[in-house]
């Protein structure tokens, strides 16, 4: 690679953090803060020792509601 194209690079993912807004910052924070609970929960779900406690929980939201039927009487 030549000079020139490090250079398109650099300009490219260049960024100004001291123009950076508070809403920038904000968006900044949500982000990562956002990808580092998905990884958690990632490697939290696919852990093997995880699977039992997890198959446990599996219908969780179905217990002790009442079957309800969509046919009008």
């Amino acid at each position: 690679m030549s000079n020139g194209s490090s250079e398109q690079a650099s300009g490219y993912f260049y960024t100004d953090w001291s123009a950076m807004t508070s809403h920038d910052w904000a968006g900044l924070i949500i982000t990562v803060v956002t990808f580092v609970l998905m990884v958690v929960a990632y490697f939290y779900v696919f852990r093997p020792k995880n699977k039992d406690e997890l198959e446990q929980q599996k219908f969780m939201l179905f217990d002790g509601e009442e079957p309800t039927t969509t046919e009008k009487k």
